[in-house]
This record gives structure tokens, sequence and C-alpha cells, in this order.
């Protein structure tokens, strides 16, 4: 369904997933970290104002509807903070189907496990427009991480303290965890032209014009 293929863990190196099928003529290789650890780094500067952002939004929201919190244990933090790292680690899959199931239906999307930092990513080598690619990059970010910030913005009254916390933990990593999709979006926007085409061939993102 979808044209989706989980592939699992990827086994070498990432060009080795490449179809080998020849560039089209004038693709423009992204000007883009050469690994993984070093694309999440960038990202995570370019989200860095949105994470501060909402850092100091929860900060003073809750201190604003708890005040200086009571006789609550310890205990009842740690739980909500490993529930909360639970539902992160499983949401990493879920993230990467949002991606998937955002491009267009009739793209074939495969879906890797890299075993060195189990960084999930959605690997497509048919072309998509510019505007699929920069809806498919930012919808976990704003599904998973942004929205349900948002709601408990709203609905912190009528929470637990510890809720509170688990639920900003889960909604804060879930907007970091998309570091690499948020360089992505910064990369595609400054040098993808209006009516380009973005594709993957190995490790690379490539864009050729209309």
């Amino acid at each position: 369904m979808w044209n989706i293929e989980f592939k699992g863990t990827l086994k070498g190196d990432v060009e080795q997933i490449s179809s080998g099928k020849p560039l089209p003529e004038g693709s423009v290789m992204f000007k883009e970290p050469e690994t993984s650890d070093k694309a999440f780094l960038t990202g995570a500067l370019v989200a860095a104002p949105l994470l501060l952002a909402m850092l100091i939004l929860s900060i003073a929201r809750i201190i604003t509807v708890y005040g200086r919190p009571h006789g609550l244990k310890f205990i009842y933090f740690l739980i909500a903070f490993f529930v909360s790292m639970a539902l992160v680690y499983g949401s990493q899959y879920v993230h990467e189907y949002i991606h998937a199931i955002m491009f267009p239906k009739n793209v074939k999307k495969q879906i890797y496990v890299m075993p060195q930092n189990q960084m999930l990513f959605v690997y497509i080598e048919d072309p998509v427009s510019k505007a699929s690619f920069l809806i498919s990059s930012l919808s976990p970010a704003v599904i998973l991480g942004i929205i349900p910030f948002i709601i408990w913005i709203i609905i912190m009254p009528m929470l637990p303290l510890p809720v509170s916390f688990g639920i900003m933990t889960y909604t804060f990593c879930m907007t970091a965890c998309a570091a690499g999709d948020f360089l992505n979006v910064f990369n595609c926007i400054r040098q993808v032209p209006k009516g380009g085409k973005v594709f993957n061939r190995g490790w690379h993102s490539y864009w050729i014009a209309k």
C-alpha cells in the first residue's frame, strides 16, 4: 500500500542502495554534509531557534499554570520521562512512514535503518516536486511534535504536572529528532528553483529544473 517498502537494517554503505541509473540531464547535487552525524548537527543548528522557543514557552507556561510544585515525588517525573522516551523510540518508525505517505502514491519509497546510529530514513529515486519534498520533510515534525505541543500548551491546566512533563519531553524530542529534516527543508528552499524536482541517489539528494 502507498508503494512503501520497509527494507530493515542497511548492511554496508548507503551508496550501495543506489540503483546505479544515470542521473537525469541537468541534475545538481545538494550542497549538504557528507555524513549523517554532520547532517544531524547542522540540522540541529537550523532547528535551534524553534527548539529554544519551545523550551522557553514550556517553562513559562508550566510556571504560570503550576507555580512551585509541592508534595510531588521524583518517581512520578522519572516514570513520565521513561514513558515519553519509550514513545519517542517507537515514534521513529511512525516518523518515517509519515514521510513516505506524504510523497506521491506512485513514487517508490524505501525505509532503511542505519545500524551505526539506529537512524531511519526514507529513500526515493523518482523525482518529486519541490513542494512535495518540503511537505514530506516537514510533516513528521509538525504532526508528532509541533501540533501536540500546541495542544498541550492549551490543555495544560487540565493535566497533572508529571503528565505535562512527559508530554513536554515527548513533543520536544520529536521536534528535535527532525533536525535532519529541517536541514533538508533549508537546503531545498535555498538551492532548488521554483518548479524543480528532488530525488535521491545513494547518500545524496539532487535536484533538476522543471
